[in-house]
């Protein structure tokens, strides 16, 4: 079987969740489930990766446009360098004004609309209303749609009514292999860094509204916590990150991005809490590496975080919840809260059993009649 995976900028990943999710799935698909893979990234990977054909087995394609300055046109000419594939699967709703074409020729087109994005705040009222008005689309005109999380598929079924040919299938993430490990590389690391294992509370982020830092940090500072907070992620020049930074206190540590993994993995795992702001999102990778850091998890309380974390984790609605979660973790270890999120993602959350879900959907699918 043929398919093809559009809507990111391309494997191998360099940018984010969905580049991410592509190169596991994909890699997976054309390794260990006997498929044919092509994967198309945007003019910015040709350019990094010197127009490279073939990755791990999947076959890589290039669109001559940019996904970040232009979407429209980066998936429309995605979809159509692939429109020969048996299933084409959309990694965000970039082609929701040409989901007619699909649906009218009944072609196998899948979408995964990754999240609710018209409420992302870092959007105008404007920008909301059209990307709502493309969810919309994509809900009344994709012949298939795959959410990553089953608060993402109500959505679509309350907001927009779409009930037939909706499906689940989460993210993934590996098992931390850092977790427990006592040597001189990772002593090296947290030195780099100025941790101590089990010393500190560990935010990992993209620094935007809706993943309301700021919201933690303000519960941290009413807080009695004894540990700093360490807070990873990009520091763009935005009024939102320079409203995080204002705060002179030398508990709250920013240290920016990580983009080197075994750094990140052993500062994910010798921290003593994760806490993970993320109100508008599907299933979050991040939550995932977390968890498979044993990480005891403090989450926004929404109904996307409690379908991953479940019963094993805290969660907070306002500033005001959080101070006493800060002080119940560092009075208490949790231990049956690190080892079920471990277990969640060792018997469901991983890469393997993920590409095992999306080969038995595509397979499935595959046979149907698209109407």
């Amino acid at each position: 079987m043929k398919v093809a995976f559009i809507g990111s900028r391309g494997i191998p990943a360099n940018y984010g969740g969905f580049e991410t999710f592509v190169e596991e799935v994909a890699v997976g698909l054309s390794q260990n489930h006997d498929f044919q893979i092509r994967v198309v990234g945007d003019i910015h990977q040709k350019k990094q990766l010197n127009s490279v054909s073939e990755y791990k087995g999947v076959d890589i394609l290039y669109s001559k446009y940019s996904k970040p300055n232009q979407t429209i046109r980066f998936y429309l000419d995605s979809m159509i360098k692939v429109w020969d594939a048996d299933v084409i699967y959309s990694c965000g709703v970039g082609n929701a004004f040409f989901l007619f074409i699909p649906y009218l020729f009944r072609k196998k087109f899948v979408t995964n609309p990754d999240g609710i994005g018209w409420k992302r705040l870092k959007w105008s009222n404007s920008g909301k209303k059209i990307l709502k008005f493309m969810f919309y689309l994509s809900a009344k005109l994709s012949p298939y749609i795959v959410a990553d999380s089953v608060g993402v598929e109500e959505v679509f079924k309350k907001e927009f009514n779409r009930t037939k040919k909706i499906a689940t299938i989460e993210y993934g993430a590996f098992l931390n292999t850092t977790c427990g490990l006592k040597n001189t590389e990772v002593t090296n690391v947290l030195e780099k860094y100025s941790l101590q294992s089990n010393k500190y509370h560990l935010i990992v982020s993209r620094l935007e509204p809706e993943n309301n830092v700021d919201m933690i940090i303000d519960g941290y500072l009413k807080s009695e916590a004894c540990l700093r907070l360490v807070i990873v992620g990009n520091l763009m020049e935005t009024d939102y990150v320079r409203t995080l930074t204002k705060h002179n206190d030398e508990n709250i540590v920013f240290l920016g991005g990580i983009y080197n993994k075994f750094e990140l993995e052993v500062v994910r795992s010798n921290a003593l809490s994760y806490f993970h702001g993320h109100s508008v999102g599907g299933t979050n990778p991040s939550l995932l590496e977390a968890m498979a850091s044993k990480n005891i998890c403090a989450c926004h309380d929404n109904g996307f975080n409690r379908g991953v974390v479940g019963e094993f984790g805290f969660y907070f609605t306002t500033k005001n919840d959080v101070p006493d979660i800060f002080y119940n973790i560092e009075q208490n270890d949790f231990p049956e809260y690190r080892e079920g999120v471990y277990q969640k993602v060792k018997d469901y959350f991983n890469w393997g059993n993920i590409v095992k879900l999306y080969a038995n959907y595509f397979k499935t699918i595959n046979m149907k009649k698209t109407v």
